[in-house]
């Protein structure tokens, strides 16, 4: 297991990651379920079948069960937020999903950063390239993503505990002069991601847990 990376590794790779302009990519979570088999109309004039001597009567194939979708999540940045909250990063954090934040770090740690790369999330920032922002990716992950993670942040030293119903790690540093942390929340098939520099955190990963879990 790779270590993360040194103070002064990560400070640069954050502040030169969250100043990197480049095009916006959204990856939106989609959710199919399974349909099941038609169900022929009500006629009560058609004859009631019978059994011949030719076999025995055929026997009816199995109806498939619906494909459980999971935790839906919301498909837009606007969505994942309760009003208020919404309305004071709009006040205090602007704007959302600059340019200038297209390609953002998500955590100080290697593994980490690759493991929310490897799956499909939602990504919202606010503010622009400069010394405060906050990165934030809502994923759908796998059981064995969810233990993965987990076990990454606890290796590295982040402060896990129950919370919500989930699981919550969190870290936090002052690396020359700025405030960067990390607040992590996994709950079911659902990993919120939030990296912050010198950004008002208080509330946040809980609100976006009440907006998707009510």
């Amino acid at each position: 297991m790779r270590q993360a990376a040194s103070p002064s590794t990560v400070r640069g790779r954050v502040m030169r990651r969250i100043a990197t302009a480049g095009a916006a990519a959204f990856l939106t979570v989609a959710f199919v379920s399974g349909c099941s088999g038609a169900t022929p109309p009500d006629d009560a004039s058609a004859p009631t079948p019978t059994a011949t001597e030719e076999g025995p009567r055929p026997t009816p194939s199995a109806v498939a069960e619906p494909t459980p979708v999971g935790t839906i999540i919301p498909g837009e940045c606007e969505d994942i937020y309760g009003p208020d909250m919404f309305a004071g990063l709009q006040d205090d954090m602007p704007p959302l999903n600059d340019p200038s934040m297209a390609d953002p770090n998500f955590s100080n740690v290697d593994e980490l950063e690759e493991l929310v790369r490897s799956v499909e999330y939602l990504q919202c920032t606010w503010g622009g390239a400069g010394e405060m922002g906050i990165v934030t990716a809502v994923a759908k992950v796998s059981e064995e993503q969810s233990t993965e993670a987990q076990a990454i942040m606890e290796s590295n030293g982040y402060d896990c505990y129950q919370q919500l119903q989930g699981t919550r790690c969190v870290n936090r540093e002052e690396l020359e002069g700025n405030t960067v942390g990390e607040s992590h929340f996994l709950r079911e098939d659902v990993w919120l991601s939030t990296l912050w520099v010198n950004a008002p955190i208080r509330g946040y990963t809980e609100n976006i847990v009440n907006a998707i879990w009510g």
